[in-house]
């Protein structure tokens, strides 16, 4: 066996130590920029945070934001059991951009001339089909805004609110006073306290009836789940909040059309619109879910497009009342009297 010169030695201790730096420099370009990814989106996601939480009051309507996301997002769909098309929709913005883009190459002359040459009777019947504006967790510093673009277009809506302090009194009134239906959903939105148990869900609900009644001269007899009746943060069986509700007659209404706007943060005003319209098409009496917050701006930037674009195509739009179909998740038959 040959013997091994030092000069041959030291050429293989090179090629040993060139390999090491090769290989641990791509381990290096190839961990390093995927550690760095991933702390910029966790630092993204906790600047959006800080930022709706600066937006809000206090942190109180982040910490209310938050709670309806939580629960939207552990929610059922009425239907299937199963979480909303739109809400799986807008988890992820590229989602939302892979379905306008889909929506916008994907039809072909056909669809087009599909399209135009609908019937009259087509035409006919989508028009006799009803969307319920609700806005949940308000009022906001916004609502004036809201009821503003609602009043320049003759619309009404729904408004499931909150308790607020005296600086809020005056939109509770404007809500009444300008034609809308006023609803109840929770005076606290603090999801650990009203369902705590029935006493705690029904005082609440009294102390916001109460409140409601004293600045309006009006008493609230609908209502909405925080996180709709397929909640899973409900610690008690919802049934058991049903029963209560059916014995004081009072009604609660969920919804099959959602915007997304407590679910995921920056949408656009355009993809509101759309995750609102795409569910929609599918029924004939929609009751959609949008939000009243600080933290929400862009429902406010979406809603005059969204009312041209139900009134372009043919929709009725109404305020939740006697006539209103019971949109539920849970239906309130579900509980034996």
């Amino acid at each position: 066996m040959a013997k091994i010169t030092r000069a041959e030695l030291a050429r293989r201790r090179r090629i040993a130590l060139y390999k090491k730096v090769i290989i641990y420099g791509f381990l290096i370009m190839t961990i390093v920029p995927i550690l760095t990814s991933v702390f910029l989106l966790y630092r993204v996601n906790q600047l959006e945070k800080e930022l709706e939480y600066a937006l809000s009051e206090d942190g109180g309507d982040y910490l209310t934001l938050q709670s309806s996301r939580e629960a939207l997002l552990s929610g059922q769909d009425a239907d299937n059991g199963e979480l909303a098309d739109s809400t799986r929709t807008v988890l992820s913005s590229a989602s939302v951009e892979k379905s306008s883009e889909e929506k916008l190459t994907g039809k072909d002359s056909r669809e087009e001339t599909a399209k135009d040459e609908q019937s009259k009777d087509e035409k006919q019947a989508k028009a006799v089909k009803r969307v319920y504006l609700t806005f949940d967790d308000g009022p906001s510093i916004y609502t004036g805004q809201i009821l503003d673009v609602l009043a320049a277009n003759d619309v009404k809506a729904t408004f499931f609110v909150i308790g607020r302090d005296e600086k809020y009194y005056d939109y509770y009134r404007r809500i009444v006073d300008e034609g809308h239906t006023i609803g109840m959903h929770s005076y606290s939105h603090v999801y650990q306290d009203f369902y705590k148990s029935v006493d705690s869900f029904g005082d609440e609900l009294t102390k916001l009836s109460d409140l409601i009644n004293e600045v309006t001269g009006v008493r609230p007899n609908i209502f909405r789940f925080p996180g709709g009746s397929s909640n899973n943060v409900a610690p008690l069986p919802i049934e058991n909040y049903i029963a209560y509700l059916n014995e004081h007659n009072i009604n609660y209404y969920d919804w099959n059309s959602l915007s997304g706007d407590a679910v995921t943060s920056g949408l656009a005003p355009e993809q509101l619109v759309d995750n609102i319209m795409n569910d929609v098409e599918k029924n004939d009496d929609s009751i959609v879910l949008m939000h009243d917050l600080q933290t929400t701006h862009t429902t406010v930037e979406s809603l005059q497009l969204l009312i041209d674009t139900l009134k372009s195509e043919g929709y009725e739009i109404l305020p939740i009342d006697a006539d209103t179909p019971l949109i539920q998740h849970v239906s309130c038959n579900s509980v034996e009297e």
